[in-house]
């Protein structure tokens, strides 16, 4: 004997197929995507140009709640350590200009920041590089130890910049923030060092920077600081001693009378680094003689350090086979 279905249920089966499909189309052609930001535009305008730049996921995922990704040009740069681990460098840049601001009628905030991320990671380097940025752009804020809240710092600077209608009082009308990491050579007889090296200009279309160093330890993955380099005996007094002649020289060269030369103050720089020159005092604008206006490099070569650093601390040159 043959049982028949009854009707309705092949109707109620035909119209919920129906309202799956209905309510699939909705989902996915009925909600309109989220604005980009403006860093994300410029990453697609830069790509359409040809150029190879794209969006850096990682900051983005740091900087969810701020709604800010870095534009990153990828440039990678290989380098070794003593360890011979090479390390892959890339360049990012985030650029925040002024809304709303004709720069022909007048002078319009602008903040450029260069920044770079490590393959492998090196959360320390990358910890102290953000530290030194915020120290930088924003020396009234007070120091903070973890690196994402020094990122999150700079970062809503840049976004203060881009969606502010009027000027960031807090920031010059330009900044352009350059940073840099260089490894020092070395051998099985010395530390393997390096220094991290930012650049920060406030004047649009000039070559002055005020220039902040900070001296690597690669293998404790530290910062050091002068006295990690000294003997135990020797003081900052005695180091300071060795770069007598060195400033004496630079003085001269500015026209500085000799009778003033041993009398002029001299004190301990907070930006030195090592490298196969010697030991460097670096003094900003201004520190050594009010009427420079560019940064003084001072160096002492190995010879003279001789009883007043570790022996290995000493960059040895590198001799081509």
């Amino acid at each position: 004997m043959t049982i028949k279905r009854p009707t309705f249920l092949y109707y109620w089966f035909y119209i919920s197929i129906w309202l799956t499909l209905s309510m699939s189309s909705v989902a996915l052609f009925g909600c309109k995507p989220q604005p980009k930001s403006p860093f994300e535009q410029q990453a697609e305008t830069n790509s359409n140009n040809g150029m190879d730049i794209s969006v850096s996921n990682q900051a983005v995922e740091s900087q969810v709640d701020d709604e800010v990704a870095i534009v990153t040009e990828v440039t990678p740069v290989v380098t070794e350590n003593a360890a011979d681990k090479p390390i892959q460098i890339t360049k990012q840049q985030a650029i925040a200009r002024q809304p709303n601001c004709d720069p022909s009628q007048k002078a319009c905030q602008y903040f450029e920041l260069n920044i770079l991320d490590f393959t492998p990671q090196q959360p320390w380097l990358t910890s102290i590089m953000w530290q030194t940025i915020v120290r930088v752009v924003a020396p009234q804020a007070p120091l903070v130890s973890q690196d994402e809240t020094a990122k999150k710092t700079v970062l809503m600077l840049l976004n203060q910049v881009e969606y502010s209608e009027t000027m960031v009082s807090s920031l010059p009308l330009y900044q352009r923030i350059e940073t840099e990491v260089v490894f020092n050579p070395a051998t099985p007889d010395t530390v393997d060092t390096g220094y991290l090296v930012i650049r920060s200009n406030q004047q649009r279309g000039t070559d002055r920077q005020h220039i902040n160093y900070v001296m690597l330890d690669m293998q404790k993955k530290l910062q050091l600081n002068i006295k990690d380099i000294l003997l135990p005996e020797v003081s900052t007094a005695e180091l300071l001693t060795s770069f007598q002649n060195a400033k004496k020289q630079w003085l001269m060269s500015q026209g500085v009378e000799q009778q003033y030369l041993d009398e002029w103050p001299l004190h301990l720089s907070r930006q030195w680094y090592l490298d196969e020159q010697g030991l460097h005092m670096v003094y900003q604008s201004g520190e050594l003689l009010k009427s420079s206006t560019d940064a003084v490099d001072l160096i002492v070569p190995y010879e003279l350090l001789e009883g007043l650093i570790k022996p290995n601390y000493k960059i040895s040159y590198q001799v081509d086979s």
